[in-house]
């Protein structure tokens, strides 16, 4: 103890500064590592929850006393306790889903409840039912649908059904792949219902064509339209809604060529040309004898 007192005596004003320096670092950097080898290592519990079921989950958390990390639109808890926390999440009804589903009729009772009512409960079960299916792919963060039913007026046959769908994705816009593939789920679920008459909107780029109505275009100016917003869809994607201006013209041209086309086989025969002449020789002896 002497020593080191000598020792301390003799440094300089700079040096003791120096020294008390580095044994604060030196204190600082036990505690950090300690707090990082006893801290738990934080894994994903649940993803792309709207904020109301999102703040359910945390107030839950929270009354349980367990570690949680918010970040963005996901949370994440210790790694140790993340089976058992969804465990006893679910039984107490969370996270609880934005729509429900076939469970709508099961609250209908036999007393009261008119067809009308079970038909609109029934659409709106469908409607739930077709939602969490859109939402069950990773890349897509809500779905709400909207089924307008056909008429079973048999004096207006013409009201055929018709389907909107509101996406919003994980990740800026879903890809034309996918809205086909939602116009085909919802179409194949309602009766009468054609892939064409399902309207996809996006929450980012707003309403989706079908690749085959620039095809199907009856004229140039529903082409141009069709072209002119495809090409919207495209770039405001990169710079944001309202931040483009496209303008299309379309210049048709109407001449058409026929091409005539022989095509010959070397290693067969095949005949070029053909040629008949018929010769016919008739001779009369007329001549009496002596």
């Amino acid at each position: 103890m002497q020593n080191i007192l000598a020792v301390w005596q003799g440094l300089t004003q700079s040096r003791r500064l120096i020294v008390i320096a580095a044994t604060v670092a030196i204190f600082l950097a036990i505690i950090g590592m300690s707090r990082l080898a006893t801290q738990p290592s934080m894994t994903l519990l649940y993803s792309g929850l709207d904020s109301a079921a999102a703040g359910e989950v945390v107030e839950a958390l929270q009354q349980q006393g367990a570690p949680y990390e918010v970040r963005g639109t996901s949370i994440y808890v210790a790694d140790t306790m993340r089976d058992q926390l969804r465990l006893t999440l679910a039984s107490n009804g969370l996270p609880e889903s934005a729509g429900k589903g076939y469970e709508l009729l099961d609250e209908l009772t036999g007393f009261g409840t008119t067809s009308q009512m079970f038909d609109a409960a029934y659409v709106r079960a469908k409607e739930g039912e077709l939602a969490r299916t859109i939402v069950s792919s990773s890349d897509i963060a809500s779905a709400r649908v909207h089924i307008a039913a056909g008429s079973n007026n048999a004096f207006r046959p013409d009201l055929a059904p018709s389907a909107s769908v509101h996406v919003t994705a994980q990740n800026g816009a879903i890809g034309m792949s996918k809205a086909k593939a939602i116009r085909h789920l919802v179409a194949a679920a309602v009766a009468g219902l054609q892939p064409a008459d399902v309207a996809i909107v996006d929450s980012h780029i707003g309403l989706l064509t079908d690749q085959d109505d620039l095809l199907t275009a009856s004229n140039d100016q529903e082409r141009t339209t069709l072209i002119r917003d495809r090409v919207l869809r495209l770039i405001e994607a990169r710079v944001g809604r309202g931040n483009a201006v496209v303008e299309v013209s379309i210049d048709p041209v109407m001449e058409s060529e026929a091409i005539t086309e022989r095509l010959f086989d070397p290693d067969s025969r095949f005949v070029i040309s053909s040629e008949t002449e018929e010769r016919s020789d008739q001779s009369e002896n007329s001549g009496g004898g002596l």
